[in-house]
């Protein structure tokens, strides 16, 4: 019943103006529509017995733009289990991290050989299921989240930075292998063209190093079309 508007963007402060759709009686419920604000919150039921609900409710969009990154980080810094992060200027050379829809994808940068490192990288050990970090590329941010972003081990959970944005395929260009508890390499399994999706095997990603095995917390459906496609995915 009711709709966020834009208002003031300052440095200082960010604002928005919520103005009624439909008159709203004294005591009554004030409701607003999720996806409005972008909100993320992947299988929670909508209850709201609305003609028109969708059932499952889906928000905090992927990729949120935002103009003043220097209000964002303030916001971040104020807010406990928040962390903001920005790999911008950080990524490796043979990658680039680029919007597919609604969503961040990783691609080859260059063209990359069978059996070529891509990239080292260190993941970060987070051991509480609220926290959350605010991820900045060029001129968009995106929320990452322990159900989606994280891997999951027995007590504990990693966030892979840039590298929690490479998609699935069940036939993928690339290996994972940690050579530490945090510290890993990306090979390629095959030669990438330029531009091409990197993909990893969601489902391979136990720390052979340590013997951390992965342990699956989301299921979907994989569309990665290879003729050896499992179909139903849990990692």
């Amino acid at each position: 019943n009711v709709l966020s508007i834009d208002g003031d963007d300052t440095p200082e402060s960010l604002s928005y103006d919520m103005v009624a759709v439909r008159d709203i009686e004294i005591g009554q419920e004030i409701l607003v529509d999720y996806a409005t604000f972008e909100y993320e919150c992947d299988g929670d039921k909508c209850l709201c017995c609305s003609s028109k609900c969708r059932g499952n409710m889906r928000g905090f969009i992927e990729i949120m733009p935002h103009a003043d990154f220097a209000l964002v980080e303030k916001f971040v810094a104020e807010i406990p289990n928040l962390s903001f992060v920005d790999y911008t200027d950080c990524l490796p050379g043979s990658i680039d991290v680029v919007q597919h829809g609604n969503e961040w994808e990783m691609v080859a940068a260059k063209p990359i050989r069978a059996g070529e490192l891509l990239f080292r990288n260190t993941s970060t050990v987070v051991t509480d299921e609220d926290f959350k970090f605010v991820v900045r590329l060029r001129d968009q941010a995106t929320l990452a989240v322990a159900g989606k972003h994280f891997l999951h081990r027995e007590g504990y959970m990693e966030f892979l930075g840039f590298d929690s944005f490479m998609q699935h395929s069940c036939d993928p260009n690339v290996v994972q292998t940690y050579v530490s508890i945090t510290d890993y390499e990306i090979h390629a399994r095959r030669g990438i063209k330029l531009g091409e999706t990197i993909t990893c095997d969601y489902t391979a990603l136990d720390n052979l190093f340590t013997g951390a095995k992965l342990v699956p917390v989301m299921s979907f459906t994989c569309r990665c079309g290879s003729t050896c496609c499992r179909g139903e995915i849990h990692s």
